[in-house]
């Protein structure tokens, strides 16, 4: 029987993988912005799913069950708020 992660383990580990998702969600959106002149929302699109699958590869890599659902979650819409803001700024371009 696995033991329960401490607090600061916890706040450690959701630093480490929840970051990492948003920081290559801010990436591709600054890429997608500057670099794509068409079907900015297609790309757009896919960056989206790559910090998706990042978020649970990275939940993966960490073998810690405490706080999955959370840390996946938080990881997904952090990712999800950045994606929005960069569409509506496409939109209003």
């Amino acid at each position: 029987m696995t033991e329960p992660v401490p607090p600061a383990d916890q706040r450690r580990l959701q630093l480490t993988s929840v970051l990492p998702v948003w920081l290559l969600s801010i990436v591709g959106a600054v890429l997608v912005l500057t670099l794509s002149e068409r079907d900015s929302f297609a790309w757009l699109l896919l960056v989206f799913v790559a910090s998706v699958m990042v978020s649970f590869v990275l939940q993966l890599i960490t073998a810690t069950k405490d706080g999955l659902v959370e840390r996946i979650s938080i990881a997904s819409s952090g990712s999800f708020v950045v994606v929005l803001v960069t569409a509506v700024v496409l939109l209003a371009r």
